[in-house]
Formats: structure tokens, C-alpha cells, sequence
């Protein structure tokens, strides 16, 4: 992981514009996102490398409901020992991916998403989380090639897909996302003119004899979220400037049911303009965020005095 902040190329544009114009073209910081990413800061950067969401969107799924298996894939069973919180819902339940011996491509099906939780709309960001056991289980994911397909649709010949390889996964649990791309500027096989209500995963291996059992593989927490979000505005009363030393300070705050179920790496901080822009981003040690965790940011900028 790569750790420290940098003040973007971007951010000193904004404060030179907001320094020496009467009437700026840029707004001051005023917002702030929050992170998976592990890449070294640059003053290059125009954005965080894996923004998540801070507030819960939409719960498409959570878990608690039973896939269809096909292929070589069976029916799904329910996994209250290894689970996702997030999105501020109460369930304790994912889903074991059980894979049998009778064909490589194993898919597991939800055909009504709506039955149970929330079609899926176009315009947002989509994403799951795939848990992966053990190395003896990543193992047998196809090692080259797509080995992991996500596919929402309006049925199984016409839909949006997020792809994987192998190289793509480890062990542990995986954040699968469709972000910077909305879902219908994925990549669509047939036409999809209708509700987005069907949901599949599709995991190749390399033998048809392979199998997946419970706990092996685990499925959890289909959402969708829109680019407000990402974003939080700062504490009250911030920033604030120390003028004397040059300095300002930041302090920015997620509750407990804010991005929950992550481990957070790195926070960036944007003015409010349209669009907005990346006044600085800093990446930390990971900081897991449960739904028993509150987080609080304090960020200071300093201009050199000699």
C-alpha cells in the first residue's frame, strides 16, 4: 500500500484561482469521499481509485434470498456464519455458492429481483460482494480468461455483465463493482428495453469436476448507488485556518451506518463545482468500518514558509 497525501495539481489550480481572481471559476473544498484504493498519491490524481459509497442507495438484494442453480451450479443455501454487513439493513444472511461435478460453468439465478428487493436501475452504479474461502477454492476458478461473470438483465439472453479473471480475486472477501461505469454503459449482450430484474452469477473452473461447498464460496448484498452517494459535506464549522502557521484543517465524519462493511484506505477531498474536482487525496492503513464504528477525519494542509 502506498501511504501519505498529496495536494492535487488541481487542488493548487482551485487555490490559486480562488487566490487571485475577484470572481473564481472554482469553489472552495467543501466534500469528501471515501475509499478502497491502495495506489500512492500523486498531485495527478482527479479522483479516488475506488470510491465507495458512503450512504446505502438502493438494497437490490440482501442476501437472504436462494439462488436457482444450473449447469453446475445448485441451488444456493443459506451462510449465517460468514455474512457482509452493509447498506444499513439488519440481515445475517448470504448465500453458499454450491457447485457440483457436472459442468465447469456452474450459474446461479435470482429471475425476479423485484419479488424480494429492488429492480435495478440503468443509470446507477451496481456492485456484490464474493467471498472466497481459501486459496484450495481460488484455485479452481478458470486461471486464464473470464472465470467470474455478474449479469443483470432482464433474462438470461439479454443483459449488462461485469467480468473477472482470476488474477482479478484473492481470498477474503471481493468488492465487485461497476464503478466509474453505470450500468447501462457496461458491456450488454442482446438488448435490454426492459426492467432489469434478473440477477446472475456464473463461475467457470477449470474441470468440470470441481466442486464448491458451503462455505467455500459465498455470495452477498447486491446495491446500487448514485454519485450523491459517494459524497458527504464536512463537520460544521470547517474548514477552519490557522493563519499564523498557514495551515487549515479539515475534519470530516462517518456515522455507523455510514460505509459500512468496508475497509476504508484512503479519503479525498472535493470543492462542490460542476464537475466537481480533487483537491487532495490521502491513502492510510486500512481502517475496517463496521456498523459499531464511527470514523472521524482530520485532515491538515500546510503551505511551506520558506
Amino acid at each position: 500500500m502506498g501511504t501519505g497525501g498529496k495536494i492535487t495539481t488541481n487542488g493548487r489550480v482551485n487555490a490559486i484561482d480562488r487566490a487571485y481572481l475577484t470572481t473564481p471559476n472554482y469553489t472552495p473544498p467543501y466534500q469528501f469521499m471515501v475509499g478502497i484504493g491502495t495506489t500512492t498519491p500523486t498531485i495527478s490524481d482527479t479522483s479516488l481509485e475506488l470510491p465507495i459509497p458512503i450512504n446505502n442507495g438502493t438494497v437490490n438484494d440482501d442476501g437472504s434470498n436462494n439462488l436457482t442453480g444450473s449447469d453446475g451450479g445448485s441451488n444456493t443455501t443459506n451462510n449465517t456464519d460468514t455474512y457482509k454487513e452493509g447498506a444499513n439493513i439488519t440481515d445475517d444472511t448470504a448465500q453458499n455458492l454450491i457447485k457440483n461435478d457436472t459442468n465447469a460453468t456452474a450459474i446461479w439465478t435470482i429471475s425476479d429481483l423485484d419479488t424480494n428487493g429492488n429492480d435495478v436501475e440503468s443509470d446507477e452504479y451496481i456492485g456484490l460482494w464474493i467471498y472466497i474461502k481459501d486459496d484450495t477454492a481460488l484455485n479452481k476458478f478458470k486461471s486464464s480468461g473470464t472465470c467470474l461473470e455478474i449479469k443483470f438483465g432482464e433474462d438470461s439472453s439479454n443483459y449488462y455483465s461485469i467480468t473477472k479473471e482470476a488474477s482479478d480475486l484473492s481470498t477474503g472477501w471481493n468488492w465487485l463493482s461497476s464503478w466509474p461505469t453505470v450500468v447501462e454503459d457496461l458491456t450488454e449482450t442482446g438488448t435490454v428495453d426492459s426492467d432489469i430484474d434478473t440477477f446472475i452469477i456464473e463461475i467457470t473452473t477449470n474441470n468440470s469436476t470441481d466442486e464448491f461447498t458451503t462455505g467455500d464460496v459465498i455470495y452477498d448484498l447486491l446495491r446500487t448507488w448514485e454519485d450523491d452517494d459517494l459524497i458527504k459535506t464536512f463537520i460544521s464549522g470547517y474548514p477552519t485556518i490557522d493563519e499564523p502557521n498557514i495551515r487549515s484543517t479539515i475534519r470530516c465524519y462517518l456515522t455507523t451506518i455510514e460505509a459500512t462493511g468496508f475497509n476504508i484506505t484512503e479519503i479525498g477531498i472535493f470543492n462542490n463545482g460542476s464537475p466537481i474536482k480533487l483537491i487532495t487525496r490521502d491513502v492510510f492503513d486500512s481502517q475496517s468500518k463496521s456498523s459499531t464504528d464511527e470514523i472521524a477525519f482530520i485532515i491538515k494542509d500546510q503551505m511551506r514558509t520558506h
